[in-house]
This record gives structure tokens, C-alpha cells and sequence, in this order.
């Protein structure tokens, strides 16, 4: 069976508040975008999971988000 994350995907939305400021939190995509498969940058752990960037943009604040691949 074939893995996919459900947020890259489409399948799922990303609804998580600002603990700053409340607005909520906008996807920039998964970590692995802005650092590619093979950076010595990325967790060794990350068999089923997919890691996004998440951010706010009336306040600045950002976090990293660690979402479970589902299987199709």
C-alpha cells in the first residue's frame, strides 16, 4: 500500500490557532520542500510522517507540524 499525507494531498486542512496572537495558522508546505529529501537537516525519524511549516502571518509566529501519512 502507498502512503501519502493527507494535508499535501488535499484530503485534510490545517486548522490551528495562533498561540500568540489567535489568527489561524497558514500551511507553508512540507519541511521537505525548502530542504530537501537528503538534508542533514531533516529529523532521522520520519518514516510515516510528513513535517509542514506552518506560520502566522499577522504576527510572525511559525511551527514546525508533524502529521501521520495515511494509507491508500
Amino acid at each position: 500500500m502507498d502512503k501519502l499525507c493527507p494535508v499535501c494531498n488535499g484530503l485534510q486542512g490545517i486548522t490551528e490557532q495562533c498561540p500568540i496572537c489567535g489568527e489561524i495558522l497558514l500551511d507553508g508546505g512540507s519541511l521537505q520542500n525548502y530542504v530537501g529529501p537528503y538534508s542533514p537537516y531533516m529529523e532521522s525519524d520520519i518514516d510515516n510522517k510528513c513535517i509542514h511549516l506552518l506560520f502566522c502571518t499577522e504576527c510572525g509566529y511559525d511551527v514546525r507540524a508533524t502529521l501521520k501519512l495515511v494509507s491508500i
